[in-house]
């Protein structure tokens, strides 16, 4: 494997598979499969997303923490895995809890800098908790996802949602706090797709012949083109994508996302 760094602007990351606008939204480290699309997003940091996952909303969502599968479709203004602080503590503010790749503009301040904990002396809150997005979900507008939490593949979160908790794969949840409506289809389809896992495979070769449409015949085809071995896997590209002091981009090529 290639893991030679690239420095790259921009608009040349999308010749390698990574849509990001002007990218002033990306604050670390980014690892990403090819094709992925942020389009312009608030904040993004510390995350990974799966190929053809996209980020919608210019200068709305912010993600933190998160680690998101392939296909998955986050819609604008959404939060996702937030800092949390504590509330039985003397106070809730970050001077208690304050971690310096976290709070690094607090920080250069010599005050806080004064005020801020010193580990290993005392104890900080965890804020090292990954926000799991599974494959195949879909995010609505406004939705916000607690730091910690598990989002199965393929559940549907609605618009303006606030999830506290895991929500099952294939379920759809609305309301503040989420609950479950329903899922999106009968518990043995569901069943067939959880087994499939159709996210794995390269899709473009049958798209002419399945209609995606209709969730039986897709899977009774899809299921007789990996008997046949003619479903074969889609290999993409992994990179990590680090932003640079001069607004320019190091690329990195890296061991590949996901394992399937």
């Amino acid at each position: 494997m290639n893991t030679a760094t690239t420095q790259l602007s921009a608009t040349e990351l999308v010749e390698h598979g990574l849509y990001v606008g002007e990218g002033r939204g990306l604050l670390t480290p980014l690892v990403c499969e090819r094709p992925v699309w942020l389009f312009d997003p608030r904040r993004i940091k510390d995350c990974a997303f799966g190929a053809y996952a996209y980020v919608n909303g210019q200068y709305t969502s912010s993600l933190y923490d998160c680690a998101v599968g392939r296909y998955t479709s986050i819609a604008e203004a959404v939060v996702a895995g937030a800092y949390e602080h504590p509330t039985e503590w003397l106070s809730s503010h970050p001077f208690l809890f304050a971690e310096p790749q976290q709070f690094k503009a607090f920080l250069r301040q010599p005050e806080f800098a004064r005020l801020a904990p010193e580990p290993p002396t005392q104890k900080q809150w965890p804020t090292h908790q990954t926000t799991m997005i599974g494959h195949d979900v879909w995010i609505g507008a406004g939705a916000f996802i607690k730091r910690g939490v598990r989002i199965g593949d393929g559940a549907v979160v609605a618009a303006h949602a606030v999830v506290t908790r895991d929500v099952p794969p294939y379920s759809i949840v609305a309301g503040q706090p989420a609950k479950i409506l329903r899922g999106r289809f009968d518990s043995r389809s569901i069943e067939r797709l959880q087994r499939l896992q159709w996210w794995r495979y390269d899709l473009a070769p049958h798209k002419a012949t399945i209609d995606f449409r209709h969730i039986q015949g897709a899977l009774d085809a899809l299921e007789q083109l990996l008997a046949e071995g003619r479903l074969l896997p889609y290999q993409s590209q992994t990179s990590r994508i680090t932003p640079q002091p001069d607004g320019h981009y190091a690329l990195t090529v890296v061991e590949p996302l996901y394992s399937f």
